[in-house]
């Protein structure tokens, strides 16, 4: 059995693409997912499935989601282990472990095209950085996300792959929910 991190992007944000995590939860287990938990109303689930091809997986929700709630919304799925190697290579853990919620991940499908990467100006960044390791952006919100310099670079700049923001907290939230790797999910 694997056990996945489902990110949903662009949920639940002002009045557009509403879901209730109550109602995504049902329909996780329609899919036939099990021990699946939500964690906050942002899109943020854990499942088991016998399927370890995480791009099925997504696609397989992506379907669930367009099929009963009539949305199209990006759906990226990751292994507990590799959201697990994602916290392990951070690049900027002091950041991360000063303030967590001015750090973020960036889970992206595909990965940003370096020529993309390379358009984002660092002189007009300030403080703020980005560094991407293995398809996965590592953002550092010097200020904090709202109105940031690197928030409005990646805005202007479309990275070329489809995006979900997480911060640091609810990464490490998210791996703590999915339980130990081969061991059942944390209870709660």
């Amino acid at each position: 059995m694997a056990r996945h991190i489902v990110l949903l992007r662009g949920i639940n944000v002002g009045r557009h693409n509403r879901i209730a995590m109550a109602e995504f939860t049902a329909l996780l287990t329609d899919l036939g997912y099990t021990d699946v938990r939500t964690l906050l109303n942002s899109g943020n689930a854990v499942v088991t499935t016998p399927d370890a091809d995480s791009a099925a997986v997504a696609r397989r929700i992506r379907k669930g989601i367009s099929d009963s709630f009539g949305l199209s919304i990006a759906v990226m799925v990751r292994s507990r282990a590799l959201v697990e190697a994602v916290i392990e290579r951070n690049p900027m853990p002091e950041e991360a472990e000063r303030a967590p919620s001015y750090f973020h991940v960036g889970f992206c499908d595909p990965a940003p095209p370096q020529e993309r990467l390379d358009s984002i100006d660092a002189a007009k960044l300030g403080a703020d950085r980005i560094m991407v390791r293995e398809g996965t952006c590592y953002l550092w919100f010097a200020e904090g996300p709202q109105n940031s310099p690197l928030g409005k670079a990646i805005r202007a700049h479309k990275l070329g792959a489809n995006m979900t923001l997480r911060s640091w907290n609810t990464v490490r939230k998210l791996v703590s929910l999915a339980g130990p790797v081969g061991a059942a999910p944390d209870p709660g």
